[in-house]
């Protein structure tokens, strides 16, 4: 019986520093520090244009996952070029909905 009792309170004590250190730590995330309000509402990835062909963008970022967009998701007035780095938006609570909009850093 003692033994179950010690073995409880050992599972029972990982099980509680298991639960503090997942609260305290957060998943990373692909944002950038600008302070906008577009940031508020939404979730930045930074990207490089690495090849551009006719109205389609393809882009890498830091960590090496790619991105393929076309022009008319660019919001701002400003020509992109191959090694531009740009800023994508997508919603907050649903990056799996799309792209919503490009800017340029």
């Amino acid at each position: 019986m003692l033994k179950r009792v010690v073995i409880l309170v050992v599972l029972s004590s990982i099980l509680c520093t298991l639960l503090i250190i997942r609260t305290h730590t957060t998943a990373p995330v692909h944002t950038s520090s600008t302070q906008s309000s577009d940031s508020i509402k939404y979730t930045t990835i930074e990207y490089k244009i690495s090849e551009i062909k006719g109205n389609q963008y393809y882009g890498k970022s830091d960590d090496g996952t790619g991105i393929q967009f076309s022009a008319n998701k660019i919001v701002s007035g400003d020509r992109i070029e191959v090694h531009d780095e740009i800023i994508c938006y997508f919603e907050k609570d649903n990056l799996g909905k799309g792209l919503v909009k490009v800017e340029k850093k």
